[in-house]
């Protein structure tokens, strides 16, 4: 049974250095500290990956860097939600709503145009 979570073997680790560390370099070193076989550490690998991004202790920086969020100033580290959307993604938006007309609220179509009489059942 390990003494620390793995999440606090990283933190330990990227404490003791200056530089961000590339995740596989942390993860090797978390691995050898925790004390893990080779296979425990392949099973554990993408939990860790998934709660060292979820510990707001830790930020990942360019090139899959991960350091220490206290090193780094909010708006070095912050994403703007604002400026991940772009214009495309309004226009796609759009688009679908213009492929929703001619269509009601429960699916049917709408209009003269469409008449399903002369479809067959599938049943």
């Amino acid at each position: 049974m390990l003494e620390k979570s793995l999440v606090d073997y990283a933190y330990d680790i990227l404490a003791g250095r200056q530089e961000p560390v590339v995740f596989k370099e942390l993860w090797n070193q978390v691995v050898i500290d925790a004390g893990l076989e080779e296979e425990e550490a392949a099973r554990r690998v993408a939990q860790f990956y998934t709660n060292l991004s979820l510990d707001g202790r830790f930020v990942t920086l360019t090139d899959n860097n991960w350091d220490l969020r206290s090193r780094h100033p909010f708006s070095q580290v912050h994403i703007d939600m604002n400026e991940v959307y772009t214009d495309e993604d309004e226009e796609t938006s759009v688009d679908a709503e213009t492929e929703l007309e001619g269509v009601s609220e429960d699916g049917a179509m709408i209009g003269d145009d469409y008449d399903d009489s002369d479809e067959e059942s599938e049943y």
